[in-house]
């Protein structure tokens, strides 16, 4: 299991812990990265995430619902009573995978610590061969309300000094310039936000979460 220094290493999941999982069929890994990424190679038995899943279909980006959570899921063949590892290469995608199955009460789900350039540098196996999935029904379990920020709490709670908006974007989207996909007359940060890149929080060099 991952370092003991991390204040809540149940949440983490270490390549060499994941390497002795394979071929549970209770332990489903769930790969967050592009389709091509994932048929040049992924970890053996990996199982490939839709494109867009757990987004809202909506005009407002967010989480999708509790019926589109469970047909996603259950279509990948997994259960509420499966391990699921979330992975990717860089650390947002498998991060909001990870998220969307705590949401909706997934009770065993945890984020490989390092993604695929962690395992691949550790010399654990690859292959290109995509899994048979045999479709699941899943069931939601007790929803955590509490991970969710939607836009009308974000607004009530701009002058509420009892509340911290963090900022995890880069500098240049904080400060305003770089805008990116925002357009120029609304670049910038929330109010009282406080600025702190999340690739700040992992190493560099082996992509793993910093410890304390």
């Amino acid at each position: 299991m991952p370092n003991s220094t991390y204040a809540h290493p149940d949440l983490l999941a270490s390549t060499s812990w994941l390497a002795s999982q394979l071929g549970d069929r209770h332990l489903k890994i769930v790969d967050a990265r592009g389709p091509e990424e994932y048929s040049e190679a992924h970890i053996p038995g990996a199982l490939l995430l839709p494109t867009g899943a757990f987004r809202s279909t909506g005009k407002i980006p967010g989480i999708c619902t509790a019926n589109e959570f469970c047909a996603t899921a259950g279509g990948l063949g997994i259960t509420a009573s499966d391990v699921v590892v979330c992975y990717d290469a860089a650390g947002p995608a498998a991060a909001r995978a990870w998220w969307a199955f705590t949401h909706f009460g997934h009770r065993e789900v945890r984020f490989l610590n390092g993604g695929i350039r962690q395992w691949l540098a550790a010399g654990h196996p690859t292959n290109s061969q995509m899994p048979s999935i045999k479709r699941a029904t899943y069931h939601v379990g007790r929803r955590d309300d509490s991970l969710v920020c939607s836009l009308p709490q974000a607004i009530a709670a701009v002058d509420d000094g009892s509340v911290l908006f963090w900022d995890v974007r880069t500098e240049g989207e904080f400060s305003g310039a770089t805008p990116r996909d925002n357009p120029s007359d609304r670049a910038g940060h929330l109010p009282g936000a406080v600025h702190l890149e999340w690739t700040e929080l992992v190493e560099s060099d082996s992509g793993l979460f910093k410890t304390v």
